[in-house]
């Protein structure tokens, strides 16, 4: 049978006369489904962020401030606990950096010169930021606060803070950016979005990606779109078509499953027991990624061992039928964990943050280890553990070590930075399996902040150096005899997946909301065309030709 003719055709470009009257705004496309609706340009109003005085006194304003943040993060849980836990674990976070007592503190002086409390505390976010330098990592997040400063402005002085998301109808969303705040709020009026900022890795692409919710991150000259006006988002060309109709839509792929089981395994990525129950409720065989740290976000104080093997417990247990891969805690740079005490960072994103937490707090993850142990033994669930950000060859026989100690006989890594990957070789013996997680390894591999609005190319997915490092890693991988996976955002892309089994990849995993699509492909064909198509991805030059000589291969 010829190679293409298990794969549809892509739709033909659309012609001279259809460009004339639609014109296009280029970005990175998120998902596959195209949609067509009316823009709702989310704006903040202008008002909430004016600089104000107070005829209250200094101690009047600080009660006003802390009574503002109590009420506006419970306000926010609550609206946040019919989510997402990807949503509620960046909310999480980003609301125990808000209601630190040190934040509070540096609005003091701005109290007592006469600034009422909305004042007060933008203007320590702003003296939080400088402190930051140009951490982009970090300062993207005091950009989320910022979000959330707004909206308790608006309660403390009586306005609202912008155009409240519509609950009826069909709307594209078009910002900026997006704050885990507002997407938050997204409710099934909203049927697609465009962002102005942010790349294939950044808050909004995710949350998309786990909403299903077709989108258009990194658009330029989004903003200009006016409010009402009908456009076609196309994520499968990477654009937004002013006018347009479905019939100018990219005809997304369409796989016709040729065996009962994909090419490689397909996990699902989970961050606690809502999304394990999610999870088993696909064909996904198996946890390709525990994050455990969504479980440790919210606590105060540590958690006992019996409290975390409870938690293991359960979430084991929910999961779907196969194995799963548990990830030791990934805090630090934009997860803080309250009862770790992580001081403040100058570059947080290449601080103390995954594994390196052990130095300072070793008794911690021993804890983990042994909870995570115990929570093996009650579900006798076929489980590995794995380290995140580890560099050296030390710290991954440390972690063996803290693993065998601890009863875990199946002991992996993250493959995260460029370092570990040459030192591969020298790790016989000590790993059981390997995974990529592609964002991080993205940002370090190109010195980007993936969370950078304006960095969102270099971490496109479909970057040759990256797909090249995946490469090298397989074939590590393969001299060392054990397997690889492939857990980040990439995996979600049923053409990256293709790519990836090509390659040597064992298994995959993504969103619970990605399973299928994910499955179905690489049901769909053999592994000699898979090959095919990676050979394809790994002699382009460019992002833009990597992802077009791979679907060149189904026209």
């Amino acid at each position: 049978m010829p190679l293409a003719s298990p794969w549809p055709r892509l739709s033909k470009p659309s012609s001279t006369k259809d460009s004339f009257f639609h014109v296009d705004i280029t970005g990175i496309g998120v998902g596959s489904r195209a949609v067509v609706g009316d823009v709702f340009v989310l704006n903040t109003s202008d008002e909430v962020y004016e600089h104000r005085s107070t005829s209250h006194t200094p101690a009047e304003e600080a009660s006003v401030l802390a009574t503002a943040i109590a009420t506006t993060a419970a306000g926010i849980r609550d609206e946040a606990s019919a989510g997402d836990d990807t949503t509620r674990e960046i909310l999480e976070a980003l609301l125990t950096i808000l209601e630190d007592p040190e934040l509070q503190e540096m609005a003091k002086p701005y109290l007592d010169t006469g600034d009422d409390a909305p004042t007060a505390l933008f203007k320590s976010l702003d003296e939080f930021a400088e402190m930051m330098g140009d951490d982009e990592d970090f300062l993207s997040r005091v950009g989320d606060l910022r979000g959330i400063a707004a909206r308790i402005s608006g309660w403390v002085r009586g306005i609202a803070a912008g155009p409240g998301i519509p609950q009826e109808g069909s709307w594209i969303i078009v910002a900026e950016d997006l704050t885990p705040l507002e997407t938050s709020q997204f409710g099934s009026s909203v049927i697609g979005v465009i962002t102005e900022l942010g790349g294939p890795t950044s808050h909004t692409a995710i949350i998309c990606r786990a909403l299903s919710l077709p989108a258009v991150v990194s658009a330029k000259g989004a903003m200009q779109l006016e409010q009402g006006e009908s456009v076609l988002v196309d994520p499968e060309g990477n654009r937004v078509v002013r006018g347009g109709s479905m019939s100018q839509a990219t005809q997304a792929l369409s796989f016709i499953p040729e065996s009962d089981t994909p090419l490689i395994t397909v996990r699902a990525n989970i961050g606690g027991l809502a999304d394990a129950e999610a999870a088993a409720a696909t064909s996904a065989r198996g946890v390709g990624l525990f994050r455990t740290e969504v479980l440790y976000l919210s606590a105060q104080s540590e958690p006992t061992l019996e409290e975390q093997v409870a938690s293991y417990t359960e979430v084991l247990k929910a999961a779907p039928a196969g194995k799963i891969i548990i990830r030791t805690i990934d805090a630090g740079s934009d997860k803080p964990v309250p009862f770790l005490n992580l001081g403040e960072e100058e570059n947080p994103a290449l601080g103390i943050r995954g594994f390196r937490l052990n130095h300072d707090h070793p008794a911690f993850l021993a804890t983990q280890l042994r909870a995570i142990a115990q929570a093996i033994d009650n579900t006798g669930r076929d489980v590995g553990v794995m380290a995140p950000m580890v560099s050296t060859a030390g710290e991954v026989e440390d972690f063996a070590a803290l693993c065998a100690e601890a009863g875990i006989t199946q002991v992996g890594i993250m493959i995260e930075t460029p370092a570990i990957v040459s030192v591969l070789p020298d790790l016989e013996g000590l790993l059981s399996f390997v995974s990529i997680g592609t964002n991080d390894l993205s940002q370090y591999l190109f010195a980007a902040d993936r969370m950078h609005p304006q960095l969102g190319a270099l971490n496109n997915p479909w970057q040759p150096a990256l797909l090249r490092t995946v490469k090298a890693v397989c074939d590590h991988g393969s001299r060392l005899g054990i397997p690889v996976g492939v857990c980040g955002e990439s995996a979600a892309d049923p053409l990256l997946a293709i790519v990836f089994a090509g390659m040597g990849v064992a298994s995959v995993s993504a969103a619970p909301s990605a399973i299928e699509s994910v499955s179905t492909a690489l049901s769909s064909l053999s592994s000699s065309k898979a090959e095919i198509a990676s050979h394809a991805a790994l002699a382009a030059r460019n992002a833009a030709d990597a992802e077009s000589a791979v679907r060149a291969l189904f026209a």
